[in-house]
């Protein structure tokens, strides 16, 4: 089967290589290039598949060809010049494929419906300025959706009617308080959600504005609403009110006490839930590795037999409204993503064929379970350069870079494919990636057992786990680097400021250096995708943020305490090179987070280097630009750890907009 390399540019990466050894090629050139199929949807019909993927000229945009057909036959629907496609979907009627595309990562957001068969592309939001669309809920039987704009008050979205053939929109909900809404197939307001700004907790108001559901910030914190099942007038949400780990629950909204655990396991939330028609047919925890459980027993036979043919971290993208046909993605750490149509009569899975992969001979990826050293359990992964692995092992020690996620919350390191792992272990490096406390997936304690704990014990924690590499005889002490973007950011400044004699050198990339300002700059809540262009969102607060972080800014004790915790208030302490990566747009961390820490290394005649990109946002998705990033980085680990470094090709470094200061 053909494999496809996934593009992941929300990844936060590390790094490593020695000198003396000749390593594979593993060209970021074609890790990173945006490859011919990101993700899949068959149509609820059940006859075409839509994709979006790169055309010729490597800029995402979307194609649809029949579920049996071959590449060749592929029909192109949208020509976009840049590449930011957030999320796509198709119409109830099979007709249309809706789409929320990105302008420069600004965050703002215009919905795009093209017709498949007339090819008419309409911008339905071009009236609107300045706005950050929502796809709330599409109609499986009606032409239309609720959409949410915030255009009239950039803090909240009011809800709307859309049709699809006429391009209306008719205003269903004036909002001025709620965050959130859950909305029915009938296009109904189920559920309105409101957040206390003073304590983070929520009220669940239903569309009679009877009180639902009270939630504590604690409980709210990893609380979900996914669905409403009409016939069962019942909720289903993913909640930890009674528990450490979130649960499947099923709540009836007429009967205000119904409730029903569907799915629970004691050391993993529920990571993802496949529905059919409707309905919740099984549930997968995550604790190492991916494991999937029926809730009806009918479906146990295939989800046997995806396991039996393409291992159990498979993911069901989507599926036609009978169900019939799944469109299944697989992610292997040394076999790349793949996609697949399942026909679940014949239980024939067949390959999409959208593209040949560049490279199918990957690093193998390991996990590992690390002790804190007050008693945590961390959950961590790491790659080793494959001409030196010896099963997990090497025969020498060899540099290391620690890869800390973003978030920190609602973020975890998985068992899959990543491009910055092979790239990286094919410079010669190991690879590591640690899930520090705070980290989602493992219950509501690990979560907040990091709260006031940014650059304390969570940062111990990434050390505890370079602390086993070290003892496994895969790295040693002088050859060890940190590379985070977002948090990862933030502990990378952490990493040389409060250990300023641990690492080697670090880079941050979009990092928070003053938490007071980074709270700041945070809205009262934003919801946006996990990674473009999935249809998992994550939703965030201020009041998490604040808890998270472990002090109030407006509260003069909070402050201290963030002051405390900020990197930017030890930059003397820094005794190794830094190199600063940020997109001027940025909306999540700020621009200045960055810039602030350049200007005060740079008058100190300490070693810096700081790379601005005046066109990306949070995420860098032009190739141009993310070539320069991945070129600047590989030099810069190269000369400080002594790994491979392979120039880009200057005529594709020609087209960054990148500002370089050194």
């Amino acid at each position: 089967m053909k494999t496809v390399i996934f593009k992941w540019l929300v990844v936060v990466m590390s790094l490593g290589n020695v000198q003396q050894q000749v390593f594979g090629e593993v060209l970021k050139e074609k890790l990173f290039a945006n490859p011919s199929l990101i993700s899949a949807k068959i149509s609820p019909d059940g006859n075409i598949v839509a994709y979006v993927g790169a055309d010729e000229k490597g800029i995402s945009n979307v194609f649809i060809s029949t579920k049996d057909s071959s590449t060749i036959s592929r029909k192109q629907l949208s020509f976009f010049t840049t590449p930011e496609i957030i999320q796509f979907f198709w119409s109830g009627d099979s007709k249309r494929i809706l789409l929320l595309k990105d302008e420069n990562g600004t965050g703002k957001l215009n919905l795009h419906g093209i017709n498949i068969h007339s090819q008419d592309h309409v911008v339905y939001t071009e009236k609107f300025s300045n706005i950050n669309a929502k796809v709330i809920q599409i109609s499986p039987n009606k032409n239309s959706a609720v959409i949410g704009l915030n255009d009239r008050n950039p803090h909240f979205h009011d809800l709307y009617l859309l049709d699809f053939d006429s391009g209306c929109f008719e205003l269903l909900f004036n909002n001025d308080c709620y965050a959130k809404f859950l909305v029915s197939d009938n296009l109904d307001i189920i559920l309105k959600i409101s957040i206390n700004d003073e304590d983070g907790s929520w009220t669940i108001f239903t569309s009679n504005d009877a009180v639902f559901m009270k939630l504590t910030s604690s409980e709210a914190f990893q609380t979900e609403f996914i669905s409403y099942n009409e016939k069962k007038q019942s909720v289903y949400l993913l909640d930890n009110r009674f528990s450490n780990t979130n649960q499947l629950v099923v709540k009836s909204l007429s009967a205000l006490g119904d409730e029903k655990v569907l799915g629970a396991q004691s050391n993993s939330d529920v990571d993802d839930v496949l529905f059919i028609d409707g309905e919740p047919k099984a549930y997968a925890s995550y604790y190492e590795h991916k494991k999937w459980h029926a809730i009806d027993p009918s479906i146990q036979k295939h989800l046997t037999f995806l396991e039996s043919q393409i291992g159990a971290n498979f993911e069901v993208i989507n599926s036609n409204k009978s169900g019939h046909f799944w469109v299944v993605s697989d992610s292997s750490p040394d076999k790349g993503t793949q996609f697949w149509i399942y026909d679940t009569k014949t239980q024939n899975l067949s390959t999409v064929h959208i593209s040949k992969p560049e490279n199918n001979d990957f690093s193998k990826m390991y996990s590992m379970v690390v002790n804190s050293r007050d008693g945590q359990e961390l959950i961590c992964y790491y790659t080793l350069p494959k001409e030196i692995d010896k099963g997990g092992y090497v025969d020498k020690p060899i540099p290391l870079v620690v890869v800390p996620h973003g978030g920190p919350f609602k973020e975890r390191d998985k068992y899959r494919f990543n491009p910055y792992h092979q790239w990286l272990a094919s410079c010669g490096y190991a690879v590591l990636s640690v899930n520090f406390r705070l980290s989602s997936g493992f219950g509501k304690a690990f979560v907040n057992a990091d709260n006031g704990e940014w650059g304390g014990k969570a940062h111990l924690d990434v050390i505890d786990a370079v602390e086993a590499c070290i003892a496994k005889g895969i790295t040693e002490r002088g050859k060890l680097a940190v590379f985070g973007r977002s948090y990862g950011g933030y502990e990378s400044l952490a990493s040389l400021t409060f250990t300023p004699d641990y690492f080697t050198c670090c880079i941050a990339v979009c990092g928070p250096s003053n938490l007071k300002t980074v709270l700041d700059n945070v809205p009262k809540f934003w919801e946006f995708t996990s990674t473009p262009p999935s249809d998992k969102t994550k939703f965030f607060t201020k009041q998490a943020f604040i808890t998270s972080m472990g002090g109030n800014p407006d509260d003069p004790k909070g402050f201290q305490y963030l002051q405390k915790c900020s990197p930017l208030n030890y930059l003397d302490a820094i005794k190794v090179p830094l190199l600063l990566v940020h997109g001027k747009n940025d909306h999540i961390v700020a621009e200045k987070e960055s810039q602030q820490i350049y200007n005060t290394m740079k008058a100190s005649n300490k070693k810096v280097s700081y790379i601005l990109f005046p066109d990306e946002g949070h995420l860098f998705a032009k190739f141009a630009n993310v070539m320069m990033y991945l070129d600047h980085a590989e030099r810069f680990l190269s000369q400080h750890l002594g790994g491979n470094y392979r120039p880009v090709d200057s005529n594709i470094l020609a087209g960054s907009s990148a500002q370089v200061s050194n």
